[in-house]
């Protein structure tokens, strides 16, 4: 008898461990399907282009049983960035990544481009987030280009 259960908890176990793997494998390839098929894979495998205007465009699927990946556009030139986090329930989150004069920013921002949560309160991010606004919005446009995002 106890054999029995030991088995029946054994398969327990590696049954919710199948439909975790399923679950998860299900959800990313579907969620993702549409920003890896604007950036296929490149010689080296990663999602990543770099086209004609400067800007850089890379896709990262989220890591095994994991649900976190993110889009990005990147404008090397001037060293700034837009991450974008597709949420699994749907929407976005986002952030900016500033790097001037040897200092590197990383402020989320809303839908707006408004500095959110603890960093609405960080002058300095308040600050850089107006006085990159248009940067930020050109880099937010090609990724709404790029991914359809709206």
């Amino acid at each position: 008898m106890k054999k029995f259960k030991k088995r029946y908890f054994f398969l327990i176990i590696v049954l919710i461990f199948g439909i975790w793997n399923l679950s998860w494998y299900a959800i990313t390839t579907i969620k993702y399907n549409k920003y890896v098929e604007a950036i296929p894979k490149n010689k080296w495998g990663l999602h990543f282009i770099e086209k004609d205007d400067g800007y850089i465009y890379s896709v990262k699927k989220p890591d095994y049983l994991s649900f976190t990946g993110n889009l990005a556009v990147a404008n090397n030139d001037n060293q700034e960035m837009l991450i974008v986090w597709p949420l699994i329930t749907g929407g976005y989150e986002y952030g900016f990544r500033l790097q001037k004069d040897g200092l590197a920013y990383e402020i989320y921002v809303d839908e707006n481009l408004k500095p959110v949560s603890k960093d609405a309160t960080n002058k300095v991010s308040i600050q850089k987030v107006e006085e990159y606004k248009d940067e930020l919005e050109a880099l937010r446009s090609k990724a709404d280009k790029m991914w359809d995002l709206n």
